[in-house]
């Protein structure tokens, strides 16, 4: 996810859980009414109730006046503390309803029987839905050098497989809270490891991108240590000016900071089938279907059925 991007899904969910629906005044401009509590949590106590306007174009809020809100900026600070400030790890789950039974169903038999041979036939014996559970974190990540930049990263770890992936879904979707019904599957993993799979991932993910944000660091910090080498040159204070480029290579030296914003345990559907197999012999399995990757998981192994396309 780009920073901007991540940046605005970001400032729009944290208005709306706390019930307020920004409004687009004008192309890229967006208020919202801030009450005094609201006020206070971002400006401090001198913080008072009003129309809040921002925006995440650097030009719109120089010609308009809006408030900026990007990496760095005073105001992605203020959020985030709120942010921080508020309960670090909620409860959340998506209801079974939100998908269409009988369409799952048929897309679980249209991948089975094809990859089994259309001379086998399948029946439903029974349906159980339950959840699986996940851990979802937003986290900060910041490039840190003479100059800093943000970006908001969000990932869920599956705590039965460990798999780490975006959450394919709007987080607008879930509902707060434990699942009122239905069975929560046991985590095989624990918090401490998905955390840590969570952290791997993102490592690998900013030793994939473009690195030429370190390199440029580098050359500004020699250009800074050479020019305090020929500043103290002849002085023959050689201790001062170690002390001034170490002091030097600790502020000025590339390094990434990741911090863990706010945290979930997300509760995701899934429709376990118990199926009967009718054909040449007959057989009785189970299949679970994921909604959210539309994966089919056969635990006894008889079938190995690849995720769908997204073009199916």
């Amino acid at each position: 996810m780009t920073g901007e991007k991540g940046i605005a899904e970001l400032v729009f969910t944290f208005f709306r859980l706390l019930g307020r629906e920004p409004v687009q005044i004008r192309k890229g401009i967006w208020q919202v009414f801030l009450d005094a509590s609201l006020a206070k949590a971002l400006d401090g106590w001198r913080g008072k109730e009003r129309l809040f306007q921002y925006t995440f174009d650097r030009r719109l809020a120089d010609t308009y006046g809006a408030e900026l809100i990007a990496p760095g900026s005073y105001r992605l600070d203020t959020i985030l503390q709120a942010v921080r400030n508020q309960a670090r790890l909620s409860r959340a789950h998506l209801p079974h309803d939100l998908f269409h039974e009988p369409s799952i169903r048929s897309s679980l038999f249209q991948r089975l029987v094809g990859k089994a041979g259309s001379s086998i036939r399948l029946y439903v014996l029974n349906l159980e839905r339950s959840f699986s559970p996940y851990l979802w974190v937003v986290s900060l990540v910041s490039r840190i050098t003479h100059q800093r930049s943000d970006a908001i990263h969000h990932s869920c770890v599956d705590l039965r497989t460990g798999r780490v992936t975006p959450l394919p879904i709007s987080n607008q979707l879930f509902v707060g809270g434990l699942p009122p019904g239905g069975t929560i599957r046991n985590r095989v993993l624990s918090y401490k490891q998905a955390y840590s799979l969570l952290c791997q991932h993102i490592a690998r993910e900013l030793e994939d991108q473009d690195q030429s944000w370190a390199e440029k660091a580098w050359e500004f910090l020699e250009e800074e240590q050479a020019k305090l080498a020929r500043y103290y040159e002849g002085t023959g204070d050689q201790e001062q000016l170690a002390a001034r480029q170490k002091a030097l290579a600790e502020n000025y030296a590339p390094r990434v900071l990741v911090q863990p914003v706010r945290g979930a345990l997300l509760y995701v559907p899934s429709f376990n089938y118990k199926l009967v197999e009718v054909g040449r012999a007959e057989r009785v399995f189970h299949a679970t279907y994921d909604p959210l990757t539309h994966e089919v998981i056969i635990p006894d192994g008889d079938y190995s059925v690849p995720n769908r396309s997204s073009s199916s």
